[in-house]
């Protein structure tokens, strides 16, 4: 089991780093946007499971919440901005 969620680390870490790529070479800011959305989500997963191999999983629930919360307030912000004031 414990080779199963190293293994899920690794793809969920490859993942980020394909975002983090597309991300510098969208064309468009709603490209670099989504693929910023994706990297957030991802992060909160790669803490997650982190936490399953450390055996820690309340400390890195509490972390990857409070990470998840402040990926929702950008999200909002950004929204905010680029939509204009309408």
């Amino acid at each position: 089991m414990h080779n199963y969620f190293i293994a899920l680390l690794a793809g969920l870490l490859a993942i980020v780093i394909v975002m983090v790529i597309t991300m510098f070479i969208g064309k468009t800011v709603y490209d670099k946007l989504n693929a910023l959305f994706v990297i957030n989500t991802n992060i909160v997963m790669l803490i997650l499971v982190v936490g399953l191999i450390d055996n820690r999983m309340d400390m890195h629930i509490d972390i990857a919440l409070s990470y998840a919360i402040l990926g929702f307030v950008t999200t909002v912000i950004l929204a905010k901005f680029i939509g204009g004031r309408r």
